[in-house]
């Protein structure tokens, strides 16, 4: 007489149990710091908005703000959406800085004038999640 199949046998189940724990515990991991580098790329665009305004002023007078210059002098308000809490910048030098609501990451973006070249800008981050450009 012909045995006719019953089903997966417990250990074939668990087998399959075994190998999702494992592939799950790659990859949440994994998705966790994709997204966060995903809202750092955020802080880091919003920032840029300060940076155009600061370009825009530099090719409009010849030279970067003075360094107690207030954002809204250039023509720049601070945006805030649901990750970036500010973006303004220091009173003793021009850096812009962005803080983000993750972790409390911040980008400074320091602008430094050549005549005949423009603004270059250096970029620093306290995150582990910057960009290499960044960090």
């Amino acid at each position: 007489m012909k045995k006719m199949q019953q089903g997966f046998t417990l250990i074939e189940l668990m087998i399959v149990v075994a190998i999702i724990g494992i592939l799950a515990a790659i990859a949440i991991p994994s998705y966790q710091d994709y997204t966060r580098k995903a809202q750092f790329s955020e802080l880091l665009s919003m920032a840029s908005a300060a940076k155009l305004a600061v370009n825009e002023y530099t090719i409009a007078k010849g030279g970067v703000p003075a360094s107690g210059s207030s954002p809204t002098a250039i023509g720049f308000s601070s945006p805030a959406t649901s990750l970036v809490s500010s973006i303004g910048w220091s009173t003793n030098r021009l850096v812009i800085t962005a803080t983000a609501k993750l972790g409390g990451a911040t980008v400074s973006l320091t602008p430094t004038y050549t005549s005949g070249t423009g603004v270059t800008w250096k970029c620093a981050a306290t995150s582990k999640y910057a960009p290499s450009s960044c960090k």
